[in-house]
């Protein structure tokens, strides 16, 4: 099968999709346990960084801007679960 220029990163997001897809169900799986939930959810921002970070490096990109961009995407994503999970907003 012949990758265009447009579509060669299909395996790199296919992971990607494992990733957050897998963090997802153990978050779930773990629902009435609310610590293990949230080692679910900072090991999936963990991959999530690392997938990020690995997927650059290979395509020969990688910079320190696109490093902290990842980093603070996970951190806002974990910060916004965890606020949710300690009953933000009362709900």
């Amino acid at each position: 099968m012949r990758f265009t220029k447009g579509n060669n990163h299909i395996g790199h997001y296919i992971v990607l999709i494992l990733i957050l897809g897998s963090g997802f169900f153990m978050t779930v799986l773990a629902s009435p346990n609310k610590q293990l939930q949230m080692v679910a959810i900072v090991m999936t921002t963990f991959f999530y960084i690392a997938w990020g970070i690995l997927h650059h490096l290979i395509n020969h990109d990688l910079t320190a801007k696109i490093v902290i961009e990842y980093v603070l995407i996970g951190s806002f994503g974990l910060s916004a679960i965890f606020f949710l999970l300690k009953g933000g907003l009362g709900l």
